[in-house]
């Protein structure tokens, strides 16, 4: 039975091989999955050859391991592009998904977490609980509903803690899957009558929720379906951060842009599509309609952010960050995977800072490094760390002012000139820096290189 599985496992995994080629096509950002599909291909093909060949168990099931915990990852990454897969990759990810649980179960190995990963989201869950249920026990409208509500939140907070106490001592991975089981059945119900509380801070905080309440079911391998309570709590926290937007904004402030009318018309647009978009979802109209639905709201969307952002008002720039922070949500909540923009920016961000970081470390360590030995070409090693940190400097905050994929390509392309000049004297250091010079470098490589991977879509 054990090497039929592993046989089907291995056939599948080669019709999944060809229907993402096909998507790839399409989706040029599928590329990195495509060679990571084609390693596990490979190492599933040895298991398979492994069984036929007589070799122990215990070798074997070492070797599953490992290919389970990166399949597990793999599968993770190719269900948040899942907007940009066929329905016949899908449903090939989800036979293999099947088949990985079922040879599992025979070698009895638990689905790996990463419980680093899971600790942070279960965190951000029961800051927001706390912060929704100290909002509310503030309302001055005080009534018995409220009061009830307050002490829900706070008993869906002790099961958060419960759960972070459950990962940190390790507890079986079955374990931990219940007790967040019991948790969301608890959210379903204290979600909608969230809902129905007007406090931007408590919205706020609900689609930080929701945002970590995803994460988490993924890094738990557990279904994450379509919430309509969640889209709904995001539409309507989309049409009222649409209204603030023109709550905050003076005509007059309208009226300077070179063509006013055409500039109200893109306003009356966007926020029609949001409003048939909402309307959909009270029609319960397919998850389908829906998508379609979205596609024209992050569309206008764009559109609407790209004209106003020049407004001289920084009340109205803040909202209009709501606004793209909303759009990304819906996108999120309907499982379409990457960003509005398709630059996940706030991966980038992550990763300029990074750099930034590490490249000050570098120009301090090479300064101590030359105070010290004090080489003839002392001068042009100071130039190029000074000109990489200076560099990593500029990205980051770059990020800040919405750059468009090709700026921020062609800057990475400078970025990675200056690291070529920094890092060819590097070696040169013969002084007690040399190891500290050396592992930073190992550190900016495996940066630059996670950000060109991001930027190549």
């Amino acid at each position: 039975m054990l090497s039929n599985l592993v046989k089907e496992a291995f056939d599948e995994s080669n019709r999944l091989y060809t229907s993402l080629s096909a998507d790839y096509q399409r989706s040029p950002q599928l590329r990195s999955l495509l060679s990571d599909l084609k390693t596990l291909r490979s190492r599933t093909s040895l298991v398979n050859q492994d069984l036929a060949a007589g070799v122990s168990l215990e070798r074997i099931v070492v070797d599953f391991r490992e290919i389970d915990a990166d399949w597990r990852l793999f599968s993770h990454r190719m269900m948040s592009l899942s907007g940009n897969l066929s329905s016949n990759t899908r449903q090939s990810l989800e036979r293999i998904d099947n088949l990985d649980r079922q040879i599992g179960k025979l070698f009895q190995v638990s689905p790996s977490i990463d419980r680093n990963e899971l600790s942070r989201q279960l965190g951000i869950l029961e800051n927001s609980l706390y912060s929704i249920s100290d909002e509310l026990r503030r309302d001055m409208n005080t009534s018995s509903r409220l009061t009830q509500l307050v002490s829900d939140t706070r008993r869906l907070q002790q099961q958060i803690t419960r759960i972070e106490d459950d990962v940190i001592d390790d507890a079986s991975y079955e374990r931990i899957v219940t007790e967040y089981n019991l948790f969301q059945r608890g959210w379903a119900t204290v979600l909608e009558q969230l809902n129905t509380v007007s406090n931007q801070y408590i919205e706020r905080a609900v689609m930080r929720m929701v945002e970590a309440d995803s994460e988490v079911l993924d890094l738990l391998w557990i279904e994450n379906s379509t919430s309509r309570v969640q889209l709904k709590q995001t539409t309507d926290a989309l049409i009222k951060d649409v209204d603030e937007f023109y709550n905050r904004t003076p005509l007059k402030l309208l009226l300077t842009f070179r063509n006013s009318q055409s500039t109200l018309q893109i306003a009356n647009d966007f926020f029609g599509m949001v409003q048939n978009f909402k309307d959909n979802l009270d029609r319960n109209e397919s998850e389908e309609q829906l998508v379609e639905s979205y596609r024209y709201i992050e569309e206008q969307g764009a559109l609407f952010v790209r004209t106003f952002s020049t407004l001289k008002s920084q009340a109205a720039i803040v909202v209009l960050r709501e606004i793209e922070d909303d759009i990304l949500a819906l996108r999120r909540e309907l499982k379409l995977g990457g960003s509005v923009t398709q630059v996940d920016t706030r991966k980038l961000v992550s990763i300029a800072s990074s750099l930034d970081n590490l490249s000050y470390n570098l120009d301090y360590d090479v300064r101590q490094w030359l105070g010290s030995a004090r080489p003839t070409n002392r001068t042009e090693i100071l130039t190029a760390s000074g000109n990489f940190m200076k560099r990593t400097r500029r990205m980051h905050q770059m990020l800040d002012a919405e750059p468009t994929l090709a700026e921020l390509q062609r800057e990475a392309d400078s970025l990675y000139i200056e690291w070529q000049a920094i890092y060819r004297y590097l070696g040169e250091c013969r002084t007690a820096q040399r190891q500290r010079l050396s592992e930073t470098a190992a550190e900016v490589r495996i940066e630059l290189t996670e950000l060109n991977d991001s930027l190549r879509l």
